[in-house]
């Protein structure tokens, strides 16, 4: 087994005044803080700019990520780091920021460009010292040892991944996630309750990650209808960070599945966020990875069932039967994964097909060759799923 993580996790609400004394004991100066226009219009980089400066560690502020980045943002940021001469970096915002100053950490030490490193442990030497500040529970990117950006020619999904994306620190802090807007935080959480399925499910789980998966499932699925009910509630958002995190530790080091592959052709192609892209392929997935992982999923479901009992409207069909013919005793049937996902994404509001989305009929071959090529998280799917059964799974969804 091998387990990675930062080798500093803060958590808890007003954590982000611990960053600048999270630095120095990192041995970290003059940080480049990289984010996003929304972050920064939310007054959050300002706050932590002062801060920063207070402490005399002379930051600087790039707010140039855009939603589903591509190559060439991580190349505009190491110019800013480059041109302010910057010695670490703080990544301020969702799973696109982080992925950003990830790639860009590592290119200011490295040289070369973004697609130099498309692939698996082709960086050679450790990037900038990297903080992790999210401002969305769900991404796990704050954890994680890997960066999704778009290739730009042809255009498609594209990872770095290796032991030098690994952040030195993550902070962790609820209260960051407050001016998250709804759909935002509903589609973030979604894709971190995915990885935690996912990571439970997958070839490579271990005990550690089962784990975090076993922890993050019910505290999702309890927390993120009580923040979408009450955006003020903030135990509610300590439950849904800290199920996020357990999701992305335990995603970060037993990888994602087959509902990725199928997710990332959806964002790259339509624009579609990345957790909704998840979850609208997700229970049709589950229906065929189910054979490979009869007994976890099962288990998956009971866990997550006992979240669905707290939800109003939720309650029927949990313990459903199975009846034989001819008047014969019904004995209950195992409870099903995939219908109690599609459950619970109902109970959200997110029963959308793919076709609400612009995904037209026409095309779901050709989604299905490109879902087919992201081999490394297909490879660690518990079944064998072929080309056939990906347009299957899209054609259920469409």
């Amino acid at each position: 087994m091998r387990f990675r993580s930062p080798s500093t996790l803060l958590f808890g609400r007003g954590r982000l005044a611990g960053v600048p004394a999270l630095l120095r004991e990192l041995g970290a100066e003059r940080p480049l803080v990289v984010t996003d226009p929304g972050v920064a219009a939310a007054g959050i980089a300002e706050h932590l700019l002062a801060d920063l400066q207070t402490s005399g560690l002379q930051p600087g502020l790039w707010d140039g990520v855009a939603a589903d980045p591509d190559e060439t943002h991580a190349e505009r940021c190491r110019q800013h780091i480059a041109a302010g001469g910057h010695r670490s970096v703080i990544a301020l915002g969702g799973g696109s920021v982080i992925d950003v100053a990830k790639v860009a950490a590592v290119l200011a030490t490295n040289g070369g460009r973004s697609s130099d490193y498309f692939g698996f442990d082709r960086v050679p030497l450790p990037g900038l010292p990297l903080l992790t500040v999210p401002t969305t529970a769900g991404s796990g990117a704050e954890v994680s040892s890997h960066a999704v950006l778009v290739q730009l020619d042809p255009r498609k999904k594209e990872v770095v991944a290796g032991l030098h994306l690994l952040p030195r620190a993550a902070v962790v802090d609820p209260e960051l996630t407050l001016t998250l807007p709804r759909a935002e935080t509903t589609w973030s959480a979604l894709d971190g309750f995915i990885h935690a399925i996912e990571a439970f499910l997958a070839v490579r789980a271990s005990p550690f990650t089962d784990t975090f998966a076993r922890q993050a499932v019910p505290l999702i699925a309890r927390a993120l209808p009580q923040v979408l009910a009450d955006r003020s509630d903030l135990a509610a958002r300590d439950e849904l960070s800290l199920g996020c995190l357990y999701s992305g530790l335990a995603m970060a080091n037993a990888n994602a599945g087959a509902i990725h592959a199928l997710g990332y052709p959806l964002t790259a192609r339509y624009g579609i966020p990345h957790g909704l892209a998840n979850a609208l392929v997700a229970a049709a997935a589950l229906e065929r990875i189910e054979p490979g992982r009869p007994e976890r999923c099962a288990e998956l479901a009971v866990l997550l069932g006992e979240s669905l009992m707290s939800l109003r409207g939720t309650q029927s069909g949990l313990n459903a039967t199975t009846c034989h013919p001819e008047g014969e005793s019904c004995e209950p049937r195992p409870p099903q994964i995939a219908e109690r996902v599609r459950r619970f994404l109902s109970a959200l509001g997110v029963d959308d097909r793919l076709s609400s989305w612009g995904v037209p009929a026409k095309d779901l071959p050709e989604l299905a060759d490109a879902a087919h090529c992201f081999r490394p998280v297909l490879d660690n799917t518990p079944v064998d799923l072929n080309r056939d059964d990906l347009l299957a799974v899209y054609r259920a969804s469409a």
